[in-house]
Parts: C-alpha cells; sequence; structure tokens
C-alpha cells in the first residue's frame, strides 16, 4: 500500500533533532459482514458437492461392460463353432481330393497345360476366433465428493449441523479441454563472432491448448427456497495454457500436466466459489495488508507514538484470534494517537507532530477505526484530509480509503448495524 519514509528537521526549544516516519507492513484477519445477510440468521448448514457427469459415466460404463460381454459372448461361441467348422472344412477337402484324384492323368495334364488351370482341392482355411477390443469409454474425473465439500465448503460465521441448515451445494460440471497442438514462431537472432554481427532466423516451438472447468453453486435454507445462486461466467471460458519455448518440437503427451492442471483449477474454482458465497452470507474471516506507522527521532520524543505502534500491532494480531483482548490494546494505541493529534501542526515543519506525522497517524487511525467497524470516527478523518494539501499519492490512498468505508457502511446496513 502506501510507504511513507518523510525527513523533517524539528527544532523545540533550541534543541535540535530529526524525525523520519516507518511503516511497517501487516497482515490483521477480520470478520468481513455479509452483504445480504440471511434473516432470520439460522444457526447451521450443510455441504454437498455433485458431479452433472456422474449420471453419463455411469451410462458409458454400464455400455462399456455390456458391450465387453458381448464380445465375449461372441467370442466363445467362435470358439465353440471352432470344431465343426474345421470338420466341415477337413470333410469337403476329402470329398474334392478323391474327385481330382479319380481324374485320369490325361485329364490333369490337359487341365494343368493346356488350359493353364491348377485345380488340385485346397482346404478351406479356418480362422481363429480372437476376442474384439473394446476400448474403454473416456470418463469425466469422479471425486470423493464428501472429502470436497469438507475440505472447501464452510460457511464462516455457521455451524455444520442439520437442524434447521441451509444446504450449500456446488455441481461440478467437469474439466475440459482442446486437444494440444504445436506453435511455431520465428525470431531473430543476433550472434557476434570476431567483432562481427549475423542475424539468423531461429524457430521456437511450444505446447498450446485451451481448458476450463465449469461450476454452478446453489445455497437454499431448510424449506429448500434459494437464497443464493450463480453459474460463474469466469468458470465457461476457455482459458490458455502456452508452454515454454524451445528449439525442439515438443512432444504433444500432456496428460500428466492435464492431470495436475485440472486437480488446481478445481481447487481454484472452488475456493473461488465459496468466497462468493462468504462475501455474501457468510461472516468471512478476510485477511488485510497494510502498514502502521511510527515515528523516530534521536531525542526520544517520539515514544508515545513508539508505544502506541506497539499496542496496536499487538492489538491487530490478537483481534482475530480474541476481539475482546485485541480492541484492549487498539484503544491504548487509538487513545494515544488522539493525544498526539491535539498537537497537530500540518503548518509548521518543526512541529513534533508535522504535517507528515499527522497524515501517518490519520491512517493508523483508519486501520483502527476500520477492523472495529468505527465509521463515524472515520468519517471525521476523511473529511479532515479532503481538505488538506495531499501529495498525489496520499490522495490515491485516501480515495482507497473511501471506497473501503463506504463498503463497510453498505455492510453495516444490511445487517442492521
Amino acid at each position: 500500500m502506501k510507504r511513507l519514509v518523510l525527513v523533517v528537521a524539528t527544532f523545540l526549544v533550541g534543541i535540535s533533532f530529526s524525525q523520519s516516519v516507518k511503516g511497517e507492513e501487516i497482515t490483521f484477519t477480520y470478520i468481513k459482514l455479509p452483504s445480504n445477510p440471511v434473516t432470520p440468521k439460522p444457526t447451521n448448514y450443510l455441504s454437498y458437492v455433485t458431479a452433472s457427469y456422474e449420471a453419463e459415466n455411469q451410462k458409458l460404463l454400464a455400455q462399456y461392460e455390456a458391450d465387453k460381454a458381448l464380445a465375449e459372448a461372441d467370442y466363445q461361441r467362435e470358439m465353440a463353432e471352432l470344431p465343426n467348422k474345421q470338420k466341415a472344412a477337413d470333410e469337403k477337402y476329402e470329398r474334392e481330393m478323391k474327385a481330382w484324384n479319380e481324374k485320369s492323368t490325361a485329364s490333369k495334364i490337359i487341365e494343368s497345360k493346356v488350359l493353364n488351370e491348377n485345380n488340385r482341392p485346397v482346404k478351406d482355411y479356418v480362422p481363429q476366433p480372437y476376442r474384439r477390443t473394446v476400448s474403454a469409454p473416456a470418463l469425466k474425473t469422479a471425486y470423493d465428493y464428501n472429502s470436497l465439500a469438507s475440505t472447501y465448503l464452510h460457511i464462516d460465521g455457521f455451524e455444520k449441523g442439520s437442524n434447521n441448515a441451509m444446504i450449500y451445494t456446488v455441481t461440478l460440471q467437469g474439466f475440459e479441454s482442446t486437444a494440444p497442438r504445436v506453435v511455431s514462431e520465428v525470431k531473430k537472432e543476433v550472434s557476434r563472432v570476431n567483432n562481427v554481427s549475423t542475424t539468423t532466423d531461429v524457430t521456437y516451438y511450444h505446447i498450446e491448448f485451451t481448458y476450463r472447468h465449469p461450476m454452478s453453486f446453489r445455497v437454499t435454507n431448510a424449506s429448500n427456497v434459494e437464497i443464493y445462486a450463480a453459474s460463474p461466467a469466469e468458470f465457461t471460458e476457455f482459458k490458455t495454457y502456452k508452454g515454454p519455448a524451445t528449439k525442439t518440437s515438443p512432444s504433444t503427451d500432456i496428460s500428466a500436466m492435464l492431470k495436475t492442471m485440472e486437480d488446481k483449477i478445481l481447487q481454484d474454482n472452488l475456493t473461488a466459489i465459496n468466497h462468493l458465497v462468504n462475501d455474501r452470507i457468510g461472516f468471512e474471516k478476510t485477511d488485510r495488508k497494510t502498514e502502521i506507522y511510527w515515528v523516530k527521532s534521536k531525542n526520544e520524543s517520539h515514544d508515545d507514538i513508539k508505544t502506541a505502534y506497539n499496542n496496536a500491532l499487538l492489538g491487530f494480531k490478537l483481534f482475530g484470534t480474541s476481539e475482546e483482548q485485541g480492541l484492549v490494546k487498539l484503544n491504548e494505541a487509538v487513545s494515544s494517537w488522539k493525544n498526539a493529534l491535539l498537537e497537530s501542526n500540518i503548518d509548521d515543519k518543526k512541529a513534533r507532530i508535522d504535517k507528515d506525522v499527522t497524515i501517518a497517524l490519520y491512517y493508523n487511525l483508519l486501520e483502527a477505526y476500520f477492523i472495529t467497524r468505527n465509521t463515524t470516527e472515520a468519517d471525521t478523518i476523511l473529511q479532515t484530509m479532503t481538505l488538506m494539501d495531499l501529495s498525489n499519492r496520499d490522495k490515491k490512498d485516501l480515495e482507497k480509503y473511501n471506497e473501503l468505508y463506504l463498503n463497510l457502511k453498505l455492510r453495516k446496513a444490511a445487517n442492521g448495524l
């Protein structure tokens, strides 16, 4: 986010000291209010993963087994018929040989020399039966659906249970990919030998294919009334995979790569769906990255701000696990920051709480007010900063805070807070 490294020369009561604002990047966890809370609020939910293609998989498997059984039956029948066919061929050959042997030598010579015919009987060939090969069907991947639901589908702020439960179901449509193709690209490369540059055309090759894994989800209440449902459009759009370029044509056997890609997109899509559901109806545990500021000075004239900074770090850390304990330390930090701002003099570069320090403390307070949902105090700061002569970076940061707090106000209103 923002980063301030500000150095200001300050003189107090004839004593010269320097001060600089230091920022520390932190990540804290807070509970985000739902944008469309379920009312009256249920206590429980159950989550499931299903696959729309399982019925087709079973149909293909059943046909595959039937085709194999038919092929085996045909083979066994032909094997049973083989002795009779061989016997019939033998008997026919014997009859024809007998008739041929009864012909006169003169007749045989005429047929062979004059008519150019060789009428000596040939035994009929009886082919050996073989089992007809039945190719296995191309099935879409089946999963341990209970395990997927248990791992990825959670509604924060609710318990898993069947009593008056919301039903949260994700339906997989199946992973799809196009046939891989080798794409060539000619690039000019320059080589230099004995101070002589030579440009040559070099052909590079890479694999390309597209893939997707469409999914939909539905959340209903205990009476099967729909609460939230969607088929995210981004899941239906094919993404393009482009492999690394090489000077030799790569293999188009991408079966191992596809399996890895299928697993990853499954996990990514389920995670994205779970975020959508929690953002709308859950009390989502959300991480926020930001910076908290303190002031470094040679004569320790800003120890109060450093102490407040330490309290704030502890407060933000505790808030995610124990809101009550975190609030104690954050309130201590807020109190120190507000007391320091009583000395704010943005027009005096020699002031202890000059413009740079003032802005830094405002940012600190905005973060503390955000995690505690104190939009009233935050509005005062946002309005005050609007009237200040800010740098372009600070103006952009202020815009982001206004958007952040607008979203928070909308969520508070939706939840009756």
